[in-house]
């Protein structure tokens, strides 16, 4: 993967690196990352990533820059309360219980029952995101519940990592990104490496 995507090094190294948000401004720019990613590709949240940032810091609400407007108001929530978002996180953090954090993370408006996993990992902790990627590379039903799904990819994860010495979020990473650039193909008859230089454009660069 590292060889055969532009994308893998910096998505590498990002997972090996992952550490808590130090401040509530980078806390609720992982919050409306996960808000912005939820049900689209993370190119298309790329984009529109750029766009509501420009419109946050500018004063203006997230509508003007995204018209979904339910996820809107849960965006400007996120930056307008940014500060007790902060300090609740911080003492959930210190707790150092991953089923809190769990559960503090689903209870964000807009943050479900998957993407709470995701932005667990985002903010230090060592778990994997279960969507369905993970799903079909474990050979569980898309429609899995995610209290099954979840010690199921996160076992899958684990084991990758202790075989690697990597994380179990660069495991996660590294597998995510391999499927959202079609390097794995993921069928009746098992699972496939299939080179695809350039196949889909970079994760990390909003488009014009």
């Amino acid at each position: 993967m590292l060889t055969n995507d532009p994308d893998g090094p910096e998505n590498y190294e990002w997972a090996q690196t992952i550490t808590p948000p130090e401040t509530a401004e980078y806390l609720a720019g992982d919050i409306i990352w996960i808000i912005l990613c939820a049900g689209r590709s993370a190119q298309a949240a790329r984009t529109l990533e750029k766009r509501v940032f420009a419109a946050l810091r500018a004063g203006q609400h997230a509508v003007t820059a995204f018209g979904y407007r339910a996820k809107a108001a849960a965006i400007d929530r996120a930056w307008l309360e940014r500060d007790a978002d902060f300090a609740a996180f911080q003492a959930v953090r210190a707790k150092g219980d991953v089923d809190a954090m769990l559960e503090w993370c689903g209870a964000i408006p807009f943050v479900g029952a998957i993407t709470k996993f995701q932005l667990a990992k985002n903010v230090g902790f060592d778990v994997c995101k279960p969507d369905i990627w993970l799903a079909r590379l474990a050979g569980l039903p898309e429609k899995t519940p995610a209290a099954r799904l979840f010690p199921v990819c996160q076992n899958l994860c684990a084991g990758l990592a202790a075989a690697t010495g990597d994380r179990i979020a660069t495991v996660d990473s590294v597998l995510w990104l391999a499927c959202n650039k079609q390097l794995l193909e993921i069928d009746a008859a098992g699972v496939r490496f299939v080179p695809r230089a350039g196949a889909r454009r970079s994760i990390f660069e909003a488009a014009e």
